[in-house]
């Protein structure tokens, strides 16, 4: 192992001490969670569920790192997943916690978030380090045909993908459908529409995709779609982030690289 691979098992071991903290922070919101007399048991713990969720895979994104001699490519992505999760989760526990608009409140969420953000950048530092290290790919097309019944749209920024429209069964579908999966959700749509969306994907026309979906779909469109960049970005690049109100899922907004931000998903 040379020496720049020892200095970067060494950030990532250094990742434990915001772990550390993060578990403190936890313990603090349960013991607060549990001397709340405004909630009912049931209440009490699923949001005691949350908080412990939060923390579990913050933990379980430093373990995808830290036993590997080598850092992998899947690796780095099962961690970014395990960390965006509980990214969701600290945003939800955040709206649990501002029901009750007190000064212990106001201190676990500012706690929460401080720390948290010192945790999220020492695992970007690490990330960004392998992949700047790897030959990211850009697709080489703005549509995809896998076949005459499926079509993928990839990230413009690296190449991973993004959304994809096939004729097929969707999870709970009887019968042949339009399935979509995107970023944020899967759907099924009538088959009677594909020929339609195929035509416009051969077309390789976003926009024209992305008003597709406002008609068949919900007001929000495509929820990979930039319509000031005319471009598709996956969950991380469209940074993604879910919000929710009092506890409960509200809404997910995108931002892409460039600024631009909608709701993606209501």
């Amino acid at each position: 192992m040379n020496g720049k691979n020892d200095k970067l098992k060494e950030k990532i071991w250094n990742i434990r001490n915001y772990i550390q903290k993060l578990e403190d922070i936890k313990d603090d919101i349960i013991e607060y969670l549990n001397y709340l007399k405004e909630l009912d048991d049931s209440t009490r713990n699923l949001w005691i569920s949350d908080v412990k969720e939060f923390y579990y895979n913050t933990f379980s994104a430093w373990e995808m790192l830290r036993p590997t001699k080598d850092i992998e490519f899947k690796n780095i992505e099962n961690s970014k997943g395990f960390l965006y999760v509980a990214r969701n989760f600290l945003s939800k526990i955040i709206s649990q916690l501002r029901i009750f608009q007190n000064d212990k409140s106001s201190k676990l969420i500012k706690k929460a978030e401080e720390t948290f953000k010192e945790c999220w950048d020492a695992f970007w530092f690490v990330f960004q380090r392998v992949l700047n290290e790897k030959e990211i790919l850009k697709p080489t097309e703005r549509v995809i045909k896998v076949s005459d019944l499926e079509y993928h749209l990839p990230c413009s920024v690296c190449s991973k993908n993004a959304v994809e429209f096939k004729i097929g069964y969707g999870r709970f579908d009887k019968s042949e459908a339009l399935v979509f999966r995107g970023i944020t959700h899967e759907r099924s749509m009538n088959i009677n529409l594909a020929n339609n969306l195929f035509r416009i994907l051969q077309e390789k026309d976003l926009l024209g995709v992305h008003n597709f979906m406002k008609r068949h779909h919900s007001f929000e469109g495509l929820d990979a779609y930039c319509p000031e960049c005319d471009k598709i970005y996956c969950w991380e690049h469209y940074n993604a982030r879910e919000e929710f109100d009092d506890g409960f899922y509200d809404c997910t907004y995108g931002e892409c690289p460039n600024g631009h931000k909608r709701m993606i998903d209501d």
